[in-house]
């Protein structure tokens, strides 16, 4: 035999492992129940149970009924949160729609002058196809509108307002030598 002494190698002798077997074991009820006598502690017991958890269940009824209403929206969980979320939200939304990219502004101004310029290359276009069918329709009426005249006219003005632009960024550039760059370098020799 083995004379190791640890672990499951360890041999209890008979008796002690009878005892360790019996006082593990929880004892066992009476199969019957000899104790009549609680039988009515037990209805009694049950019934002040059943009477104490209506009377908390009509209390808590009342207080739901003066909570309504107090506020009808006492129990609208889900809207007081969808409320929440909105009122956190709006704000990113808001700021996103007020601030615009940086040069956007920039962007749509040169897009509307090359909108009136390409304007007036069309209807300059058109003017010399016109001025090339003259002698055919020489004998004809002319009919104009007084909107495309008008067209006309502001084309004319904003074409003027362009001249005159160019002219003030020309001379600006020649009196500032700040900003002479490779392109504008031959202008600004010869005016020297």
């Amino acid at each position: 035999m083995s004379k190791i002494g640890y672990g499951l190698n360890h041999r209890l002798p008979s008796q002690q492992r009878k005892k360790q077997q019996q006082s593990s074991k929880p004892p066992r009820p009476p199969a019957f129940g000899s104790n009549d006598d609680d039988d009515d502690d037990d209805v009694e017991s049950d019934i002040s149970r059943q009477a104490s958890k209506n009377k908390s269940l009509k209390d808590i009824e009342e207080q739901q009924k003066k909570a309504l209403e107090e506020d009808p929206t006492v129990f609208d969980y889900d809207g007081v949160y969808d409320d929440m979320k909105q009122k956190a939200i709006q704000p990113r939304v808001q700021d996103r729609q007020d601030r615009m990219p940086r040069y956007i502004q920039l962007l749509k101004e040169k897009t509307k002058e090359r909108e009136k310029y390409r304007e007036v290359v069309y209807e300059r276009k058109i003017a010399k196809e016109r001025s090339q069918d003259d002698h055919l329709y020489a004998d004809k009426d002319k009919f104009v509108t007084s909107a495309y005249k008008k067209k006309l006219e502001e084309q004319k003005k904003w074409m003027e307002e362009e001249r005159l632009r160019e002219l003030r960024e020309a001379q600006d550039d020649e009196c500032s030598p700040f900003d002479i760059n490779y392109s504008r370098l031959a202008a600004h020799v010869e005016l020297q």
